[in-house]
């Protein structure tokens, strides 16, 4: 009965606000799935709690080096796992972070995957071309995707990540350039990256109104209909984010982000990226009741 209470709640909150509420690579006890199984009891256990989506981590496609081995020893294991999170109702994002320098075979294998199992993403850091001046990453950043694209011709939307450090390519201007002049991508606002590359810039209501503000005069009002956001805590320094923290520990608070979506009409994903996962969502339950009144 508590269970269902819960699951009736988180429910409500997510209906208010106008997003699916997630987490990414696993729970409390099992931080990082690395097969089918514990794909399914993951996604088993966010919906006991009203979740409703999940960010693949790229450990679980550890075995698969190409797209060969993907048809051949773990297909089946993909299409169950995207079964079970359609009957569960629970969106499926992947997250690779930190693309090598030359990434064409990993982008090929990873967004054939995502189409596979009907991703709502495959997610990327666009910061693969580290050892080039930013502007020319930014052109060849471009490029390459939509090669990528082109040539694969599959259903997929690729989303674009703000990363955490002022000294690698995708800082905000980065992300939405990059999906202007891209096919089949979209930006994915990481908040505390974001708040991390202005040393603590997202204080008050007004900064995160200037970044909504910014994504609707680039992109047009209509990609607020549906966009993707990372929260979590972090700390950095003077040239951006040092490490995730919990967010209790954190100044960036949750509360300006929430109001201002639900003042720009905003829907879309929201992930928690914390390390008592699930936990952590269960803990401000209460919280979140209010901020969505």
């Amino acid at each position: 009965m508590y269970d269902m209470l819960i699951r009736k709640r988180a429910l409500k909150i997510q209906e208010r606000l106008g997003f699916r509420l997630g987490i990414p690579y696993g729970t409390k006890r099992l931080p990082v799935v690395r097969n089918r199984e514990e794909v399914l009891q993951v996604l088993k256990e966010l919906y006991r709690v009203g979740l409703r989506a999940f960010v693949l981590p790229k450990e679980l496609f550890s075995g698969i080096q190409t797209t060969s081995d993907l048809y051949k020893t773990v297909y089946g294991d993909l299409i169950k796992i995207k079964d079970e999170a359609k009957k569960l109702n629970i969106e499926l994002s992947i997250h690779y972070p930190d693309l090598p320098e030359m990434p064409d075979e990993q982008l090929k294998l990873f967004c054939t995957i995502a189409s596979i199992m009907d991703c709502r993403l495959f997610i990327l850091q666009p910061n693969f071309y580290r050892r080039m001046p930013l502007d020319q990453a930014l052109r060849l950043t471009v490029y390459k995707l939509n090669e990528i694209v082109t040539e694969l011709r599959l259903k997929l939307t690729i989303g674009i990540e703000v990363t955490g450090r002022t000294d690698e390519l995708g800082d905000l201007d980065d992300v939405l350039e990059i999906v202007k002049r891209t096919n089949s991508t979209e930006p994915v606002i990481n908040w505390a990256h974001l708040h991390a590359r202005g040393a603590g810039g997202l204080k008050r209501q007004e900064d995160f109104r200037r970044v909504f503000e910014k994504i609707k005069r680039e992109l047009g009002p209509a990609c607020l209909k549906d966009i993707y956001f990372f929260f979590s805590g972090i700390k950095y320094g003077l040239k951006g984010e040092i490490e995730h923290i919990p967010y209790r520990k954190s100044d960036l608070k949750l509360d300006l982000l929430i109001r201002e979506s639900m003042a720009q009409g905003a829907r879309g994903t929201l992930i928690f990226e914390d390390p008592d996962r699930e936990q952590f969502f269960l803990s401000i339950l209460e919280e979140l009741g209010e901020m969505v009144r």
